[in-house]
């Protein structure tokens, strides 16, 4: 009697096009192929806010088409009516069930069309391969080609990570040859700020931000090669930079700033017609649901961006590390980046040198770069396409090769 040793491969969860590939060298049947990779790919969904009769709907047509859903017991049993409260659903199935589902809701009343709706837009951008290009300086970037750098560049006398350059002699020249240093280093962008937005950071005015920026801001479009971002979230200043050449605007406040409820950034930023990244950010770290929160923050600011006049195509997110978060909740965030993806929006992360890299590692802000390359690495693993950073050149060079490991198949 012999003993027989099956060698078995457990793999991650594999995209579409690596599930072709496996069943290609198998040498499963063209017709097989195309009736079943779909089915190895499944998604989870969570619904939040259902009424009882919408989670009792949900649930049967789910199972109904093989698929699962799990809510409260009360729905499973009917034991609530439909005005005693909010109920929430966990869904999982391939994109075939979750697409027969969406077909099925829509013909059904109690707003139950609006949710298929919004499943359909969520599976769709967290699916597809590939988003749009960006337009910088009438130049089109694609994002999908690999990871991008931003390079910051801080004109500031009191950035937490020690390299504001305000105050010193000649600060102009030494901002101009740290931007021209990071593009050598591999950077794509610059991302310059004058203002400090680290905890307990004493706010300027924006003629104090204006005297500080813009007469670096003006040398240094004509001596950089790169685009300029100019990481602002005061229309004044936003629009000084916009008519000396910055090609980008970054808002710590994504469009929701508290000093500008009339919305002037988003009127200024659409008239110019330049790509903006909007962060997320929040007066007190407070969350019930984290990333469901942020999703629905940023998907506030990208209406506020639409309504006047920025193409959704010129719109990068940030999930706004360290900033309304505490150290729990930037790991949270970290960990589920990729949920990100349901907005359909390129995703920029910034944890340069930030707290919750010195929390962890227990180190001062100088020695955080190995911090910072996880942080990256892990980020793109995530879905994310632009990097920024303090440390472009290991930064840059880790990136590359997180980029090799990823786009190899």
């Amino acid at each position: 009697m012999r003993t027989i040793i099956h060698k078995i491969l457990v793999d991650r969860a594999l995209n579409t096009d690596e599930i072709r590939v496996e069943m290609q060298n198998i040498g499963v049947d063209p017709r097989g192929i195309k009736i079943m990779e779909d089915k190895f790919r499944h998604y989870i969904v969570k619904l939040f806010n259902l009424t009882f009769q919408q989670a009792a709907i949900i649930k049967q047509e789910m199972l109904a088409r093989g698929a699962e859903a799990a809510v409260s017991w009360r729905v499973c049993s009917w034991q609530q009516s439909e005005s005693e409260g909010e109920y929430e659903a966990l869904l999982s199935g391939t994109m075939r069930q979750f697409q027969q589902l969406v077909i099925k809701l829509k013909q059904q009343p109690l707003g139950l069309p609006e949710i298929a709706a919004k499943i359909e837009a969520a599976l769709e951008n967290y699916s597809k391969k590939n988003i749009s290009p960006i337009v910088i300086n009438n130049q089109t970037i694609d994002l999908n080609a690999r990871t991008y750098i931003m390079g910051i560049v801080n004109v500031t006398p009191d950035s937490f990570s020690k390299d504001g350059l305000y105050n010193q002699a000649n600060y102009i020249d030494k901002a101009i040859e740290q931007a021209n240093q990071m593009v050598a280093d591999g950077a794509d962008f610059i991302d310059l700020g004058a203002e400090s937005s680290r905890p307990g950071s004493q706010k300027i005015s924006e003629e104090e931000e204006a005297k500080r920026l813009l007469p670096v801001l003006k040398e240094m479009v004509k001596a950089v090669k790169i685009p300029i971002s100019v990481d602002t979230y005061k229309p004044v200043i936003a629009e000084k930079a916009l008519n000396l050449g910055a090609a980008i605007i970054n808002d710590i406040w994504g469009l929701k700033s508290p000093e500008d409820p009339e919305r002037r950034m988003a009127q200024i930023v659409g008239e110019a017609k330049v790509p903006i990244i909007i962060m997320h950010n929040n007066t007190q770290p407070e969350y019930k649901y984290l990333i469901k929160e942020i999703v629905e923050s940023l998907n506030d600011s990208i209406n506020i961006a639409t309504k006047y006049g920025i193409d959704s195509d010129q719109i990068i997110i940030d999930p706004g590390i360290g900033f309304g978060k505490k150290y729990q909740d930037n790991l949270r965030v970290l960990q589920h980046l990729d949920q990100l993806k349901v907005l359909g929006r390129p995703i920029l992360l910034g944890t340069s040198r930030k707290s919750v890299i010195g929390l962890t590692l227990d180190l001062p802000v100088e020695e955080r770069l190995e911090g910072t390359i996880a942080t990256a690495v892990w980020g793109i693993a995530k879905g994310v396409n632009i990097i920024r950073v303090h440390d472009v050149r290991p930064v840059a060079r880790a990136v590359k090769m997180c980029d090799a490991i990823i786009q190899e198949q």
